[in-house]
């Protein structure tokens, strides 16, 4: 495995521990950040599979499709890396970071935890696909 792809997702891996260690704690809108970015180092690695540099954002949906797998995702997992999205993006602004602190409960958080371990399961397929030498 190219090294920077091994890099991306030994990050994801550790970001998903944090996401747990979160909803353990009662902190269910920083699991749901922490779900967000492990997603986002693993579209990374997927990127990185090709040899190519990924663009420093947080937009999932925008990395799946620089990733080229958004075309065959699922509809459900677009709507949820759309939704993910905006735990990277709105939970850093003070007036929108209190509407989503209202919103993650802990069956949320759950809930964002659980599809993370699913799309992050998926993304890693995805990878060794590309990595595999039988392509």
């Amino acid at each position: 495995m190219q090294e920077r792809v091994k890099e991306w997702l030994t990050i994801s891996k550790e970001d998903m521990e944090v996401a747990q260690l979160c909803l353990d704690g009662a902190k269910f809108l920083h699991c749901a950040y922490m779900c967000q970015q492990s997603i986002e180092k693993a579209l990374k690695a997927l990127i990185a599979t090709d040899n190519e540099v990924p663009m420093p954002i947080h937009n999932l949906p925008q990395l799946a499709m620089d990733a080229d797998i958004w075309d065959v995702m699922q509809a459900e997992q677009r709507i949820f890396l759309r939704a993910l999205t905006t735990y990277a993006i709105e939970a850093r602004y003070p007036e929108r970071r209190y509407r989503l602190y209202q919103q993650c409960t802990r069956e949320e958080a759950e809930r964002i935890l659980r599809s993370t371990k699913e799309m992050i399961a998926w993304l890693r397929n995805q990878v060794e696909q590309k990595l595999s030498p039988e392509k």
